[in-house]
Order: structure tokens, then sequence, then C-alpha cells
């Protein structure tokens, strides 16, 4: 029974440190901001959102049209990471746990802006 216990224990105790955490808003910022410190992000009018999250199959809690090097991208944030991953795969987009960067894929410089700086990968 002790055996069963401790067994038990070591396997919740391991699969939950394999869990990393999401990023931020305030995150995302700061690895944008690390990769162009000229970076914006495009507000859209009160008629119309830069980024409209019920567009994409797995809609994104908030969306910001970002300029990044010179080249506009959208940033899509989830609050789940398997949301984030499912919407990923779905667009051939990249991903950062949370975070999904469309609009990125054969633009050589955002590639390397979000895989190097931002720490996505790609998922197609």
């Amino acid at each position: 029974m002790i055996k069963l216990l401790l067994l038990t224990l070591l396997i919740i105790s391991c699969d939950s440190g394999n869990s990393v955490p999401n990023y931020s808003k305030d995150d995302m910022l700061s690895m944008a901001r690390e990769v162009d410190p000229n970076m914006q992000v495009i507000i859209g009018s009160i008629e119309k959102a830069s980024v409209t999250c019920s567009d994409y199959k797995y809609p994104c809690k908030i969306g910001y049209l970002v300029k990044l090097k010179g080249l506009e991208l959208k940033a899509l944030f989830y609050e789940s990471q398997q949301n984030a991953l499912n919407s990923a795969k779905h667009i051939k987009g990249y991903r950062a746990r949370n975070w999904v960067f469309d609009d990125v894929r054969g633009e050589p410089i955002l590639e390397r802006a979000v895989t190097e700086g931002m720490k996505a990968s790609k998922e197609f």
C-alpha cells in the first residue's frame, strides 16, 4: 500500500514539473522589443479591430497587429497552450507557448524574429 502511494506521488510530481508557464502580454512585448526596439502594436479603430479573433477556427482571447522589423504580423493571445497549439497547426503558423503568430510564414525576416527572439516554433 505504501509503495503504491509513493509511486502515485512520484508520477504526479513528475507530471506537474513538465508544464511551462504561459507567456504574459508583458513577457511577449518585452521579447518583441528586444527583437526590434522600434516595434509597434497597431491599434484598430472603435468600428474595426485590427485583428478579429473570431476569424480563426480556434478563436483567440485577443489579437494584435504588430509591425516588427518593418513588416506586419498578427500576434494571437490564448489562455490555453493547447488551444494555441491547435490554432497554430490549423493556420500553419508559429507558436510560443500560449501565443500564435500569423502572417509570418514565407517572410524570412519575421520567421527569424519569432523563432530566435520570441522563442516560437513552427507548427507545420
